[in-house]
């Protein structure tokens, strides 16, 4: 679940810098041949990836080097792996488009894999209950199953998000670096003593929350050692409710 490179660049093995070994002249050539494929001007071609023209020349020209999603979403563009993209003469599609080389967005080849591509967010720059609605910047997609979101979720999977535990206030219910799952169409506390992620202050949190009978909010980690705390007259907002909890072994 950690990787955040799809789909074609699922290859790449996490803390492996392909970067590194790439040809860069291959490289500039083939993002070149699959931008004039596509029939854009560099201009154009940036917007795809959130960019400006002058990067884009700059690949090109080999000067710099894509990484990361930009990386990502060449490869999954150019429709091969991330090696032939990168070190070997790539050539547009022959015919119909269909086999090697066919051209699908991320959602679509999730959609055939029978995944959901879930946002992950940082929660630690949470300001306010609708930071979670679209405000919030997005550091990567999480792929999960459909089949098995389905059996945890029956609410719109565009109200999911992925954050990463931090720090040990929630220990041992949720330790630094787990993956955890968030419905952010959730927002009414309901159920006493269930875990939330609110805003607080300037800063995004993830608590159980107790509505006490003056009308406070008790927010309590699961860490003994760190106290509990009460907020007021909407100090607290809620961002959404823990749905799932999920932390890698060894």
């Amino acid at each position: 679940m950690q990787a955040r490179i799809f789909p074609q660049a699922l290859e790449m093995s996490p803390g492996f810098n392909y970067a590194s070994r790439m040809k860069n002249a291959a490289l500039a050539r083939n993002i070149t041949a699959l931008r004039k494929h596509l029939k854009k001007n560099q201009a154009d071609f940036a917007e795809m990836f959130d960019t400006a023209q002058p990067t884009v020349s700059k690949w090109e020209s080999g000067q710099t080097i894509p990484e990361g999603e930009n990386l990502s979403l060449l490869v999954e563009l150019s429709g091969v792996g991330t090696r032939a993209f990168c070190d070997t003469p790539w050539s547009p599609p022959k015919g119909n488009g269909q086999g090697s080389g066919i051209i699908m967005s991320p959602e679509d080849f999730a959609d055939e894999l029978g995944l959901a591509l879930i946002d992950e967010v940082d929660l630690a720059l949470g300001m306010g209950a609708t930071y979670l609605d679209g405000t919030a910047e997005v550091k990567g997609r999480a792929p999960f199953r459909m089949e098995w979101l389905r059996g945890l979720y029956d609410g719109p999977v565009s109200a999911l998000k992925v954050v990463q535990g931090r720090g040990d206030s929630m220990e041992p219910t949720i330790r630094d670096g787990d993956i955890v799952l968030l419905d952010t169409s959730s927002r009414r506390l309901d159920d006493q003593d269930m875990i939330w992620a609110v805003s607080y202050g300037d800063l995004g949190m993830i608590r159980r929350l107790r509505r006490l009978p003056s009308g406070a909010l008790l927010m309590s980690p699961d860490n003994p050692v760190v106290r509990p705390t009460e907020a007021h007259d909407g100090e607290c907002h809620i961002m959404g409710r823990v749905i799932f909890i999920g932390r890698r072994m060894g």
